[in-house]
């Protein structure tokens, strides 16, 4: 595994890093549980559809949450209270959800809880001076990057929460592991091996390994990703030679005029939505920190989407637009610097929700003058952005075009669609391309308008054919999002939630 990492990264002419399960694809292709995205065309034989990326919507809210409080806030040149990495998830076993943020620069590490995603509490928990701060202080320990992970397959409950911190201080590069059974009582585990400041980790279930993505430097791409995978997440701490170059920003990624700085990857979340993985590269696009601390501003970070099959190797979209960019505006809540929250996105009723935070480069003073130098990691604030759920890409027909997919094996009975169109029809197919009986585009119940959760049916028969068979849709006006097959007749999925949803037991569409 770790050599094919390597190969695909080191080539500094190569315009991409390569993803080499789109071009290995055997049929008759077995499906995942969970709903099948459009993301790529690994599911699709031919299609005269169009595929859209669809960029994240903030709220008009924001922040949700932003320094109030006398941890956050210090001695106010730079007020923060906003994941740095960190993560929000929705714990079921509470029914909340939970925040955990950088409370205060280099300070504490904070939880906030709330009924519905909007308006937050900070609780005392008898911790660090009757605040929110979920680990106590201590001298010497500047608190940098983390985050937190819920781990609802765990064996033991009281390592039901997983957590990594790096902290600056002396003579030391490793990070910190800690367990907890509800998020809020930490118990120190062990050390990583040597990493970076915005090093974080995540857990793949189609690898079945937790997989830390590790800061690292580059002499010709500058900040890069290191890829170590393991299966217990408490082990011993890897050595300097075990992590691999993985992850990079690369010559699709425009440079930005401003700045002139040529585009980094600053670093990568991710997490298992439905069938595959789903990930947010932070692409860094200058000014670097001399700069910054010069002009008295944050760093220019925008998120990108990300996705995989394999777990290893990420595809990301040609235009490589943004998913959700900075504002750039002076004055504004979320001038620059975007960093996702770990668990990357929670499932609120037909919506994504995408926590994050953002800095405005504002300081709040108090007895002490303003300081320009300071403003690079002032103002950090919580946000998140919306999107339809499944939405991250969609098959659009401007009139009325076609989609067929592979060979597909699957069992579930039922095929359900994502979709928003003037019409759209399905027929199904043999593994030759012949159209089955009762299973025609004329024999097909059309469906229109707008849902995240459709049913389809043709007139002689409500269920799947048994065996292998491909699927073509016919779309007349609209998008095409995502389909699944499954044997309930309400359409759960069986995939996963990423971080949770409050209109799910638990973190699969069960």
């Amino acid at each position: 595994m770790n050599s094919d990492i390597q190969n695909h990264f080191d080539d500094p002419e190569k315009p991409v890093l390569s993803v080499p399960w789109m071009n290995t694809v055997r049929e008759p292709l077995p499906l995942r549980p969970g709903r099948q995205l459009f993301v790529d065309d690994y599911l699709i034989e031919s299609t005269t559809c169009r595929r859209l990326f669809h960029p994240l919507l903030p709220y008009e809210g924001n922040p949700v949450l932003k320094p109030e409080t006398e941890l956050e806030i210090g001695n106010g040149l730079q007020p923060v209270a906003a994941p740095f990495n960190d993560g929000v998830w929705y714990d079921d076993t509470d029914h909340l959800y939970k925040l955990f943020y950088h409370a205060g620069w280099f300070r504490g590490t904070g939880c906030a809880v709330s009924r519905d995603g909007i308006h937050w509490e900070r609780p005392d928990f008898g911790i660090q001076d009757h605040t929110n701060c979920i680990l106590p202080f201590r001298p010497g320990y500047r608190r940098d990057g983390g985050l937190v992970w819920l781990d609802r397959e765990a064996e033991d409950p009281e390592e039901r929460w997983k957590m990594f911190l790096f902290f600056r201080r002396d003579n030391s590069e490793n990070g910190e592991l800690y367990t907890s059974p509800d998020g809020i009582r930490w118990v120190f585990r062990t050390e990583t091996g040597p990493c970076g400041d915005n090093t974080s980790f995540y857990y793949d279930p189609f690898l079945g390994k937790w997989v830390f993505s590790i800061r690292s430097l580059s002499p010709v791409f500058g900040r890069t990703r290191d890829f170590f995978a393991r299966r217990d997440f408490i082990a011993s701490p890897w050595s300097k030679e075990d992590p691999v170059s993985w992850l990079r920003a690369d010559k699709r990624d425009p440079l930005e005029a401003e700045t002139g700085k040529e585009p980094q990857l600053y670093d990568f979340n991710a997490a298992p939505y439905e069938s595959l993985m789903v990930g947010l590269f932070a692409i860094f696009n200058g000014p670097e920190n001399d700069v910054c601390a010069r002009l008295g501003v944050p760093k220019r970070n925008d998120l990108h989407y990300a996705f995989s099959r394999d777990g290893i190797h990420w595809l990301r979209p040609d235009d490589r637009k943004p998913a959700l960019a900075c504002s750039r505006t002076p004055g504004t809540w979320d001038r620059g610097y975007l960093h996702a929250a770990g668990g990357i996105c929670l499932v609120f009723r037909d919506k994504l929700r995408f926590y994050y935070g953002a800095w405005s480069g504002i300081s709040t003073p108090r007895n002490t003058p303003p300081s320009v130098e300071a403003a690079m990691y002032a103002g950090g604030a919580t946000g998140f952005a919306e999107l339809r759920r499944d939405g991250f890409a969609s098959m659009h027909a401007d009139t009325t075009a076609s989609l067929t997919t592979r060979t597909l094996r699957t069992s579930g009975k039922y095929l359900f669609i994502n979709a928003s169109a003037t019409e759209l029809r399905a027929e199904i197919l043999n593994p030759s391309g012949q159209v089955l009986a009762d299973c025609s585009a004329e024999d097909s119940l059309e469906f229109t308008g707008d849902s995240c959760c459709a049913r389809l049916r043709w007139r002689r028969r409500e269920t799947l054919p048994s065996g292998d068979f491909k699927i073509r849709f016919l779309l007349t006006g609209g998008n095409l999002y995502s389909f699944w097959t499954t044997d309930h007749p309400d359409g759960r999925s069986g995939g996963f939630l990423a971080a949770g949803s409050c209109d799910y037991p638990s973190g699969r569409d069960l």
